[in-house]
């Protein structure tokens, strides 16, 4: 009776500690099933009124430790019958479907069910991480390319600044295959109804505008920072570029335009009021007889401006003016860039604020005089403003790829430069040494500049003749000179300049065989600064809709189809080259089972994506890609083998098991003849 007695007091004590650790981790019995991952028990306490809202300690509803644990069942259950809020937050903002990700079999299951019941897939956690972002980290291939199947976008970022596509690109690469495999099927081929020989091209832009509103090219600049710009490859890609370039592309014109404006105004009165002195009223009468003179015999319009100076005044206002706008046009641009680093970050931000600060510095209002070095000032403005217009005209596509080429030089010639300095500072300092008498040679930074004139072919031979006071030097110097000058040639002005010639040559055949990639590239950062400058909020809003209406592909961020006829010599609102590449995927879609009717309903057996597949490549012959094509045929003829081989299997098996048993019941006598006599006895 007393071990009964201790039994039960020890029964007692457990359940006692079970409900005090329960009360004190604020978990019901649902929250334990479902951690459990115990369905029957999960269904008969919904069935008795659980409340699949409550949360435990830490904000974890039964749902979130239903997917934890995965349990498909578990979380149908809650979903179906405990009416589970898919979306339901815990203390670290991570919702269900961040819980199901994980390296079981049923992940991508779970993920799949909560998602169809509304989870959102792109909700972020405390930390920026959406559900992409944990599944990449994970390494798990399967939920990345599920979770991209169903929307995920693949260029948000976190709080650090982490973007998901740069994560799955170091740890799950071949997943983004599905990114591509989505932008195959957003372009479809079509019958016309009149006409059987007649196709229409739908390019449905969906996938790419779906998370961007309003700076449209925001999803496909991502891909470019992150250093897959493959995907501006695609003809989807290809042609969502030239219209939205087609959109934009009258902005980046006036602007152009005013700096080009702005820099003619510079230089005019650089050229005016600094190099040829026109301007300086207030010095003594013999500067200003000199300065007069120098004005008269050196500009143009010498005689116009001396007589009438208000027209280098007025053109410094009009320069003011101009420079004022362009102030308030820099200062408005800093709204577009995330931190202030980043804005000063970009090399054409520096030289704008340069030239634009230069132009008060060479300034007449403080002392109605110019000085010398504002002569200097103004030299170096002047160039910056017209070295930042060649790099703007340089973004347009008809001159991208020439400004590419010397940009690319301009490069290789730097690295160059560095490599083999100190064999030039060396030669520098042996000719300041053996040639003092030289002016070339007067001090070690005259005879670098020397030595680099020479270096690309411009010798001086009079070094080596006798001085011309008939004093001869002596031999060894001499003989000296002539080795030093001898090396020189030979390793510098020959070697040296025939390497830098190779390496140019090479990198502008390089630059031709990826031109088309460059453009594009160079097209996306283009209007991706454009949308920074024109969508950055601060406008106002009147002007913003005038702006959408006339700068976006999509003003409403509607779904936006164009629908084009890639037979038709006649269309011509796309390139024939994207056009006719666009049209080889759809047509080998449509080749190999995904048939498309007049009416828009889908047929065959081709399916734009296939769960657990896994391709690497995308097809497109013309643009670099590795032929999806064929191999994607070889595959959906193979699985249609395997499958109807499956079929046949199992019809024999069912024969062979009738015929065993036929066999068996003959055996035991139970067969009989038509006069119910055994068949075997």
């Amino acid at each position: 009776m007393s071990l009964i007695n201790q039994s039960m007091c020890g029964v007692v004590t457990q359940a006692d500690v079970v409900a005090a650790l329960c009360k004190q981790i604020e978990s019901t019995a649902l929250h334990l099933a479902a951690d459990g991952g115990f369905a029957d028990c999960v269904d008969l306490l919904l069935s008795k009124g659980a409340d699949a809202s409550l949360k435990n300690h830490r904000g974890f509803t039964a749902l979130h430790l239903a997917a934890r644990s995965a349990s498909l069942e578990c979380v149908e259950s809650l979903l179906r019958k405990g009416n589970a809020e898919p979306n339901a937050m815990d203390f670290d903002m991570r919702s269900p479907l961040h819980a199901a990700i994980g390296k079981s079999d049923s992940a991508c299951d779970i993920i799949e069910t909560l998602i169809s019941w509304g989870a959102n897939v792109n909700q972020k956690d405390e930390y920026g991480f959406t559900p992409l972002h944990l599944a990449a980290l994970d390494g798990l291939s399967a939920c990345v390319e599920t979770l991209i199947y169903h929307g995920a976008d693949v260029t948000t970022r976190s709080k650090k600044g982490n973007s998901a596509l740069n994560v799955i690109a170091r740890k799950t690469p071949a997943s983004l295959a599905m990114v591509t495999r989505k932008l195959d099927c957003a372009i479809t081929l079509h019958h016309s109804q009149t006409s059987n020989r007649e196709v229409e091209l739908e390019l449905d832009f969906r996938s790419i505008l779906q998370h961007c509103y309003p700076r449209e090219i925001s999803y496909l600049n991502t891909f470019v920072d992150e250093g897959q710009k493959e995907v501006l490859l695609h003809p989807l890609c290809s042609a969502f570029l030239y219209i939205k370039w087609e959109k934009i592309r009258k902005y980046y014109v006036a602007r152009l335009f005013l700096s080009f404006i702005f820099v003619l105004c510079l230089t005019l009165y650089v050229l005016t009021a600094l190099a040829h002195n026109c301007y300086n009223g207030s010095k003594d009468m013999e500067e200003t007889i000199q300065e007069q003179e120098l004005c008269q015999k050196q500009s143009i319009l010498g005689d116009l401006l001396r007589k009438n100076p208000f027209v280098i005044e007025m053109q410094w206002w009009v320069l003011a003016g101009i420079t004022i706008f362009e102030i308030f046009r820099k200062v408005y641009g800093i709204a577009g860039y995330s931190t202030v680093k980043q804005y000063l970050m970009q090399s054409e931000n520096i030289i704008e604020w340069f030239v634009i600060v230069s132009v008060f510095l060479i300034s007449y209002i403080y002392t109605n005089i110019t000085y010398t070095w504002q002569n200097h000032v103004g030299a170096f403005a002047v160039l910056a403003g017209w070295t930042n217009l060649m790099m703007m005209i340089g973004q347009l596509p008809v001159f991208g790829t020439y400004v590419a080429m010397y940009q690319k030089v301009q490069k290789e010639f730097a690295k160059l430069l560095m490599a083999y300095s100190c064999i030039l500072i060396g030669f520098t300092i042996s000719f300041c040494v053996i040639f003092p008498d030289s002016s070339s040679f007067a001090n070690p930074f005259m005879g670098f500049i020397t030595v680099l004139t020479m270096m690309i072919g411009e010798l001086n031979l009079d070094l080596l003749l006798n001085e011309p006071d008939g004093n001869d030097p002596p031999v060894l110097l001499e003989f000296s000179a002539q080795i030093t000058y001898v090396l020189f040639l030979m390793f510098v002005t020959v070697v040296l300049m025939n390497l830098l010639v190779g390496i140019a040559v090479h990198d502008i055949q390089g630059l031709r065989k990826t031109a088309g990639l460059s453009k594009l590239v160079r097209q996306t950062k283009l209007i991706s600064y454009m949308e920074l400058a024109l969508f950055n909020g601060y406008l106002p809003k009147c002007l913003l809709k005038i702006l959408h209406s006339s700068a976006l592909v999509s003003p409403q961020a509607y779904r936006v189809v164009l629908s084009v006829k890639p037979l038709n010599p006649s269309e011509k609102r796309l390139p024939r080259d994207i056009m006719m590449a666009a049209y080889d995927i759809a047509k080998m879609r449509k080749q190999y089972g995904h048939t498309i009717s007049s009416n828009g309903s889908t047929t065959g057996t081709y399916s734009c994506f296939k769960k657990y597949e896994n391709n690497n490549d995308s097809g497109y012959r013309e643009y670099g890609y590795s032929g999806l094509g064929s191999l994607q045929a070889r595959l959906d003829e193979t699985s249609e083998n395997v499958r109807q081989l499956t079929q046949e299997v199992r019809e024999l098996k069912k024969l062979i098991s009738a015929q065993q048993l036929v066999i068996q019941q003959a055996l035991a006598g139970t067969v009989r003849d038509g006069g119910g006599r055994p068949l075997i006895t």
